[in-house]
Parts: C-alpha cells; structure tokens; sequence
C-alpha cells in the first residue's frame, strides 16, 4: 500500500507577508536602477548640489546614431538578450525539481549577485578614465543586472499564481506585494537624503572658509548659493561664487556618498531578498509537478491564450508609461518644478501614503466590481497625473498635486495586473492539467521590460543634451514632451484593455472547478 503523502500547509496571510518582502528587495534594486542611472550618468546640474549628472563625466554622452544614446543603445540590446532569456528562465523554473521546490532555490541562489551587480552599475565604470572602457563596463553590468532579475523575479512572480490558491489569497498576495513594491521603489528616492547623511560636514568644511571670507554665516551663503524654489540661483552662478576648484572637490563628494548610498540600499534590498527564500519551504505548501513542455513551445503556448494576448498589450503600455514617469520623476521634480533633490523622498512619501490609504479599498471593490473595471480607472487616471506633469509650473505645491493624483493609479495598477496573470495561468492549468506558472509571469516580466526598455530608449532620445547659445543642455519642452508621450501611451492603454474579457475567464474557473457563481 503507497504511503500517503502529508497534506499541505495553509497558506496564511503570515507567509503571504513572508513572500512579499521579496518584492520589497527587487522593487528597491529595480528603484534604483530606474530612478538614479540616467539621473546621474547623464545630463548636467542646474543648480549647487545637484545631483544630476554627478558621473556624466566617465560616460559618453553624445548621441552614437543619430539621436540614439549609449542608454538607448543598452536597453534596446538588453530586450533582445531578454527575448531569451526570459522564457529559458521560465521554462527551467517550470521544469524544475529541486528539493527545496520549483521557484526557492533559483530566488535564494541569485539574492547575493542580483544585489552587488546594482552596486557595481554605479561604481566599476567610475574606476578608470577610458571612455570606451567604462561603455562596455555599464553594458555588461546593465545586462548582468537584467539577468539575474530575471532569474530572481521569474521564479518568484509564479509563486504569486502558486501561492495565491484561492481568489482571496490571490488578491491578498497582490496586495501584500504592491504594499512592498511601493515601499522599496520608495526607499530608493531616498538615496540623496541617505547621502547627504555622509556629505554634509564634509561639503560644510569646504564652504565655511569662504561664507568668513564673505562675512556670511552658512545659512546665508546656502541662499546665495541655491536660493528659493521659486527663485533658484543657477549653476553657473553658484560656480562663479564658490569657484570651479571647490565645485570639483564637492562633486567628488557627491559621487562616492551616493555610491555609498546606493551600497547600503543594495544591502537592505539583499536582505529582503533572502526573507522569502530563506523563510519559505516550497515543498510544505505547494504541491507543484514539473512541466514537460519546452521552453519556447511553452511561450508559443502562452501567447496562444488570447486573453493573455489582449492584457499583455495593455501590459505593455503600463509599464512603458509608468517607467517613463519613473524615469523622468527626479528631473521633473526639479528641473521643471524647481524642487531640491534632497525634497523629491517627501513627495514620494506622499504619494506612497495615498497609495497605501486606499490598498484596502481596492482590495475590498476588486470581488465587487471586478478587476477589470478598476485597472481601466486606474489607467486614465495616470494620463490625468502625466497631464498634470506636462502643464505643470514652478513650485512645491506642484509637486504635491501630482504626487497626490499619482497615488490613485499606483493603488489600483500595483495591486490588480499580478491577480489577472494569475487568473489566467489559472484557468490554463484547469484546461491543460499542466502548470506553467513560471512561463505566464515571464511573459509578463518580458511585457514589462519591453515597455521599461521602449520607455528608456524614448526619454534618452527626446532628452538628448543639445546646444542652445553655445551650451550643451536639456531644455523644460524636452521633459514635458516625455509627459506629452506618457499621456498618449496611458490612453491607449486604457481602451485596450476593453478587450480583456475578465467575466468570461472567471466564469470558466468556476465552472472547471465545480464551484457555483
């Protein structure tokens, strides 16, 4: 007589949360990446103690074809490496039979490199003086860097659909983990705040000898040197007061505290990366059968779901909008608005704590109303928040409308897009009778490096420095033109997802498993 096999744990809210600070760890290394790459390595500072373009120095910056940069170039073969990548990763994940479990053992494998690799986008390529050397440098980073998010975040993105058995612990899963992904993009913006932590007495030493020269306390010559958001003193102007020696001495401050910045950030993300796969036993709640199915014949079979099709498409504008808006953020914040890099971490707390107000909300309407009605709000309503950007003008408090009107759609579009991936692997699952998990959230994790990819190759195009009265700058129409764009993007997004037939699908879950309406 066989053994009979000891029944699985519950599945808690407990591991759920377990589960969730693993997006807290790669939503903070991806904040990085997204928020601070193109921030400092290109571009250049408008006003004293900008951190903008802070190692624009040991890159090239003019464009290599055309209008297309050394960023656009990078992500566009990154897509490509990732158009591989992602569904092997998927299918080995799929295929997978380790003891510790189908997705745990990739997640706990990868915690430690996906962390040092962001640490080193930020550092190796600032170690030499070759131009071409350090383009290849931040290349093979950037790629690293994809990869091992790809082998963290497949794995881990199938457990939501594995973990989340039950509509309520599918909507729970992707609420915990929306909660986590905001608190880690989050702590990222924090990064200037961090480093001005260990700049501050250094940059004070340097400045006081000249605010006794001027018989001016530091306070005084601060406003001499940065004036007001309304009235900010340019660069240039700051320059001339403190002289090109002092502002060559601070910008070397500058760099190594935001690397060491970033540092710290990159070692609390490694931390929460390993909660979930040091916390979880696989093996004790899921009951998972490796696929059969070959890589590429399971993605051919993914993209065959028409379903799947009309909510990647949508998919895929999300992610191209919202990341061209994560983008530009900290260059909207101040070089349109005129807010201080060090004051962007309260608008993102506002915003966070707007999104995080109305989680339980969308957590309660997402059974009533349905999830396919909210996420189509939640996409007019971003184009409402890149509206605003576009028209925006001068002053904190537009950046307090914007950040206040941005944590609407993060609610909703951070939570609800996981639960209908998870749905549809679902009901994949019931037809098939074999789970491929890993492949549908691969196809998404594709979908939405696509869009980070396209969003990337865009805002590096259209905010490409050029010359205006003899100097090399990005003009306020450049950054606005990017909002102009995530507008359009956001709309068309909106009115594919009219497509999505979410009743339909959840009719034929029900029905599969014998349960009533």
């Amino acid at each position: 007589m066989a053994k009979a096999l000891p029944a699985k744990k519950p599945i808690t809210n407990k591991v759920l949360w377990i589960f969730a600070v693993g997006q807290f760890g790669w939503s903070l290394l991806s904040g990085i990446i997204a928020t601070w790459l193109v921030h400092m390595f290109t571009g250049n500072p408008e006003k004293f103690l900008d951190t903008n373009g802070v190692l624009s120095q040991f890159i090239r910056q003019n464009p290599l074809i055309a209008s297309l940069t050394l960023f656009g170039v990078i992500t566009a073969v990154g897509r490509l490496f990732d158009a591989v990548t992602d569904p092997l990763v998927a299918s080995w994940s799929d295929r997978a039979n380790y003891k510790g479990g189908r997705r745990i053992p990739f997640m706990k494998a990868i915690a430690i490199p996906f962390a040092l690799v962001t640490v080193a986008v930020f550092v190796l390529p600032t170690l030499t003086g070759n131009i071409v050397l350090n383009d290849t440098i931040i290349f093979v980073l950037l790629m690293l860097f994809y990869l091992f998010m790809t082998i963290y975040c497949t794995p881990y993105n199938a457990l939501i659909a594995e973990l989340g058995n039950t509509q309520k612990n599918r909507i729970n899963v992707s609420t915990f983990i929306s909660f986590t992904y905001i608190a880690g993009f989050s702590l990222a913006t924090m990064i200037p705040s961090l480093a001005n932590v260990f700049q501050g007495g250094k940059i004070n030493a340097l400045l006081e000898p000249i605010a006794a020269a001027k018989g001016v306390n530091m306070s005084e010559l601060m406003l001499m040197l940065q004036g007001t958001v309304e009235n900010p003193v340019p660069f240039e102007t700051a320059k001339s007061i403190v002289g090109a020696d002092i502002i060559n001495q601070i910008t070397l401050i500058q760099k190594q505290a935001m690397q060491l910045a970033i540092g710290i950030m990159s070692a609390i993300a490694c931390v929460g990366l390993l909660v979930p796969a040091l916390g979880i036993k696989e093996r004790e709640y899921i009951d998972s059968k490796p696929s059969k199915t070959p890589a590429f014949s399971s993605l051919l079979k993914t993209f065959k779901d028409g379903q799947f099709r009309r909510f990647v498409y949508a998919d895929v504008i999300y992610f191209f909008a919202v990341t061209l808006f994560q983008t530009g953020l900290a260059d909207f914040e101040t070089r349109l608005m005129g807010i201080g890099s060090d004051k962007t971490f309260m608008l993102t707390v506002l915003m966070t704590v707007i999104s995080l107000a109305l989680y339980p909300v969308v957590n309660k309407l997402a059974p009533k109303t349905g999830k396919k009605k909210l996420i189509i709000t939640g996409f007019f309503a971003y184009s409402l928040v890149f509206l605003l950007t576009f028209l925006c003008g001068q002053g904190l408090g537009w950046g307090i409308l914007i950040a206040g009107a941005a944590g609407i759609p993060m609610a909703i579009l951070g939570i609800l897009p996981q639960a209908c991936v998870a749905d549809v692997s679902e009901l994949s699952t019931l037809e098939s009778g074999e789970d491929r998990s890993g492949m549908f959230f691969a196809a998404r994790t594709f979908a939405m490096k696509m869009g980070q990819a396209l969003s990337m190759l865009i805002y590096t195009t259209v905010t490409v420095k050029h010359v205006v009265d003899g100097v090399e700058k990005v003009e306020d129409s450049q950054y606005r033109t990017v909002a102009v764009i995530a507008t359009v993007t956001c709309l068309i997004g909106a009115f594919l997802f009219f497509l999505y037939n979410e009743k339909g699908i959840m009719a034929k879950i029900r029905s599969l498993k014998g349960e009533e309406e």
